[in-house]
């Protein structure tokens, strides 16, 4: 009775076998499937990333193209200051030179004029002489006003100290002298020492 079942059960083993071979092999090809189309994803997500890459690197090569020309741009601004702070400091250098000549000529003058009171007059005359060719140095330096505020902010700070440096100089060694109306920012209109107008709202 066995021997009249095998058959049978060789028969239902090997339908049992060829249905899960048919199961596996079905299996492996959603499996490859779904492989090909996450390489064709990957694939395509490559190609978008190339893409994007060449995109930003064209995009970086315009940007530091762009940063070159303007560096080489800021480079000639800043020898073209440089130059003028040059030329500056050569036209500032003799007034300085004056403006020394004339401090001891006024110091020599204040000395001159606490040993003798008596002769007051007269020395207060060449203070006054002095002061009208410190007014003048003044007035030829305020032609430089303009150049001097398109130079670096630097440069101007060191000028604008310097000249402070200068007045609490005088102030120190001539306490009498009146320098209230000298200042950095004053304007000489028709021959007199102004403060600048006020343009804002």
């Amino acid at each position: 009775m066995v021997d009249d079942c095998l058959p049978q059960i060789v028969g239902e083993g090997l339908r049992d076998s060829l249905e899960k071979f048919e199961l596996d092999n079905w299996i492996n090809q959603e499996v490859a499937s779904t492989a090909k189309a996450e390489a064709e994803k990957t694939k395509c997500d490559m190609l978008m990333q190339g893409f994007e890459f060449s995109r930003v690197e064209n995009a970086l090569k315009d940007e530091l193209q762009s940063m070159r020309k303007d560096n080489k741009e800021l480079r000639k601004k800043l020898h073209d200051k440089l130059l003028d702070v040059v030329e500056l400091e050569n036209r500032i250098v003799p007034l300085r030179e004056k403006i020394a000549t004339l401090e001891e000529e006024l110091s020599e003058t204040v000395a001159e004029l606490a040993r003798v009171r008596e002769e007051n007059s007269g020395l207060k005359k060449k203070a006054d002489e002095l002061e009208l060719e410190v007014t003048q140095v003044r007035e030829e330096n305020s032609g430089f006003k303009t150049k001097i505020d398109e130079l670096q902010l630097e440069a101007a700070q060191v000028l604008s100290s310097g000249f402070g440096a200068a007045l609490e100089q005088f102030a120190c060694k001539y306490p009498d002298l009146d320098l209230s109306e000298f200042s950095i920012y004053n304007e000489v209109v028709d021959g007199k020492i102004v403060p600048p107008i006020d343009l804002s709202p």
